[in-house]
């Protein structure tokens, strides 16, 4: 017994020009990059500031790759099947920004909202701290369900040909909101702008500002996107319970190439997780070990966390701008995939003559694809990484820091191109509307004298020349339709495979800071009481650094994985 899929209406993209699409279509990722940015860089020192423990504060962090592990694919398989007529990734783009912002407001005001209910004392503080945490929880999960469609959206709009540069262009605008949300969190904000614009301290002003951003780029890119609309069928209508399962099927019966693709991914996060969570610390504690002054000042005396949170900033906006130039010069260094339909390798036009044919056919020979673009990568990053041991001062950490911004662009881009290619490689059919829109996989089935033959996999009908399109499928474990309709549970089994190495950094990191902690042989005797967290002595081996050098061993695993996965081409 076959199952059937319906589509009406063929994707498009407001804008005159490719480069304008490829914005607008992506434009809600700085908005995402911005409110992530807000999140991690204020959120721990507010629940110290509230009262809450290291120990615990880093307990909620698990909130991260948790809402990464489950809120990606349930929402992303949920969104596959929408039958909403404003498409299917859109409406919970929508709620879930709606979501996050107003979780965002309530997590800047928590003291103020439970002091409507509860007056001072330790109850307001303990029910500041619970409504604290979980608003951070809200947050988390609800801006994985606008990730999830956000890089869905990309998958559904475009072509095979244009997957690769869509991907390219959410790395660029994501290292823009990245960058963005460093470059405007470093100024001021309580003395430039007035009480009525977030309230009177930076967290709050911070929150109203990313609260802004999430709204607006989400809605601008909700605006500029049409998408198809999947007209409902019998097995629409799912629980959790079925989703779950479907994922965990999706996840052990992979594709060879996209299994292939996940393995990287998996490799490369272990080495980027002591990257992304301990950097600025990194930087901040070679500070404090090798090229801090002899006499310090009355500000540092009392405000090392500042300085280390300073120092290790300045650091992540040079990699942040390294990043966001990368973005933009890499894709056009990195070699195209050809259409699915495109038998000839592309040759340099005759008038040019024969000797500058030769060395342009030559150099696009030499031109790498991006999978060998990301085994690249993740040597390079190991290479600079794995000197992290060896750094004694903050020139020095600041460079390493900075120069991973190339790494990271690719690592930002090549995983999610790779996989949108794959997912509509592997579709049934692959038509362009001979009106010129085309669509990954599906073509609108709108009449014209000169329209393409149609496949036994494709019925259409007198209904069906009126703008719809009905695609039969062989039964599948929980799938009705080709791998095309299923971008959302895809795009969720790759991000499994981010958010599980996550876990596995976080255990060896807990080993490596367990071993090597500080104690108490390992102060100066003038080191202060708010220094004893960190480890000073000169010769004793950096944590963090070691972190960073077991990360740099399994990227060099990920390389090697990268080299397997060309071999599947």
């Amino acid at each position: 017994m076959q199952r059937s899929a319906s589509w009406s209406g063929t994707p498009s993209i407001k804008g005159s020009t490719e480069s304008m699409r490829m914005v607008l279509l992506t434009f809600c990722l700085i908005g995402l990059q911005f409110t992530w940015g807000t999140e991690m860089t204020y959120g721990t020192p507010y629940l110290l500031q509230l009262g809450l423990t290291k120990s615990k504060t880093s307990l909620v962090w698990i909130a991260g790759p948790l809402s990464g592990l489950l809120m990606q694919p349930i929402v992303g398989a949920y969104a596959d099947r929408s039958t909403s007529k404003y498409g299917r990734r859109r409406p919970y783009m929508i709620a879930g920004a709606a979501i996050t912002g107003f979780g965002l407001l309530l997590l800047g005001w928590t003291s103020e909202v439970v002091g409507l209910f509860v007056a001072e004392g330790q109850t307001h503080k303990d029910i500041t701290i619970v409504l604290a945490v979980l608003c951070i929880y809200a947050l988390d999960f609800s801006v994985n369900a606008v990730q999830a469609c956000c890089r869905s959206l990309i998958v559904d709009t475009l072509p095979v040909s244009q997957q690769q540069a869509g991907s390219a262009w959410a790395s660029r605008l994501t290292a823009a909101g990245h960058l963005l949300g460093y470059f405007i969190g470093a100024f001021d904000l309580v003395s430039i702008l007035p009480n009525w614009v977030g309230g009177n301290t930076q967290f709050k002003k911070m929150c109203v500002l990313s609260a802004m951003a999430l709204w607006t780029c989400t809605s601008v890119t909700c605006w500029a996107v049409s998408e198809r609309v999947r007209i409902g069928g019998e097995h629409d209508v799912v629980g959790v319970k079925e989703v779950l399962a479907n994922l965990w099927y999706r996840t052990i019966h992979l594709p060879r190439r996209i299994q292939g693709i996940c393995n990287v991914q998996f490799w490369v996060w272990i080495g980027w997780f002591p990257f992304l969570f301990y950097s600025s610390t990194f930087v901040g504690e070679i500070y404090y070990r090798y090229d801090r002054p002899s006499t310090t000042s009355s500000t540092d005396e009392h405000d090392a966390l500042g300085n280390i949170g300073r120092l290790g900033s300045m650091a992540l906006v040079i990699f942040s701008i390294i990043t966001f130039g990368s973005s933009v010069l890499l894709p056009y260094l990195v070699r195209a995939p050809k259409a699915v339909d495109e038998k000839f390798t592309p040759r340099p036009p005759v008038l040019l003559g024969r000797a500058v044919q030769s060395f342009l056919f030559k150099a696009y020979q030499w031109q790498p694809d991006l999978t060998s673009a990301w085994m690249y990568s993740n040597v390079i990053f190991a290479l600079i990484t794995i000197t992290a041991p060896w750094i004694r001062s903050l020139h020095a950490a600041t460079a390493m820091v900075a120069s991973c911004g190339i790494p990271w662009a690719v690592s930002s881009w090549a995983p999610f191109g790779l996989l949108g290619i794959e997912i509509n490689k592997v579709s049934p059919s692959h038509y362009v509307d001979v009106r010129g829109s085309s669509a990954p996989g599906y073509t609108s089935a709108r009449g014209s004298v000169d329209e393409p033959d149609f496949d036994d996999d494709i019925e259409m009908s007198e209904h069906d020349r009126g703008g719809v399109l009905r695609l039969h499928h062989p039964d599948d474990h929980g799938a009705h339709s080709s791998t095309g309709e299923l971008a959302g549970i895809y795009l969720g089994v790759l991000n499994v495979y981010t958010t599980l190495p996550q876990f596995v950094g976080t255990f060896i990191s807990w080993i490596v800071f367990s071993i090597l902690e500080p104690g108490q042989n390992d102060h100066a005797n003038g080191d202060p009481e708010h220094h004893r967290w960190m480890n000073l002595k000169d010769n004793a081996p950096n944590a963090i650094a070691v972190c960073m050098f077991i990360g740099a061993v399994c990227s060099l695993g990920a390389a090697e994985s990268a080299r397997r996965l060309k071999k599947l081409e």
